[in-house]
């Protein structure tokens, strides 16, 4: 059932973004705004032994029970758009010189692909970009 319940929510997630939401969000009196669809919750992050906390307003990112960035007002590019890989949140972020992709895929799952492009660092270098999945914490 709960399974049934995960593909009802992403097939009605991927229906009401199907408009691409954009919004630059360099202005820190803006807010993150996910369509109400979207699986909030905590991720955990294997590859880094870190946390993703996705909310309705704000990402966060936590080292062990350490926040180590909440994106909230320091983010621009933002956008949420579905198509057939799913659902995809994107945004950038000057204060960690990196950018965020973070897909819901088409699957009962609930896990998450996340891909990070540093800005930092010179191409070719094997710190350049990342992907991993992360896992839903219950």
């Amino acid at each position: 059932m709960k399974k049934i319940l995960m593909a009802a929510l992403a097939a009605l997630a991927l229906s009401a973004a199907s408009f691409a939401q954009e919004a630059d969000l360099t202005d820190a009196s803006r807010q993150i705004k996910l369509p109400e669809e979207f699986n909030l919750g905590r991720w955990y992050d294997q590859k880094w032994d870190a946390y993703w906390e996705i909310k309705s307003d704000n990402i966060i990112l936590y080292k062990g029970t350490e926040e180590v960035i909440s994106f909230s007002g320091k983010i621009k590019n933002w956008k949420v758009t579905a198509g057939k890989g799913g659902l995809v949140i994107s945004f950038d972020c000057d204060e960690t010189a990196r950018s965020y992709k973070i897909t819901k895929p088409i699957t009962l799952s609930t896990d998450l692909d996340l891909e990070v492009e540093r800005h930092d660092v010179d191409e070719g270098s094997e710190y350049k970009e990342w992907k991993a999945i992360i896992k839903r914490q219950k």
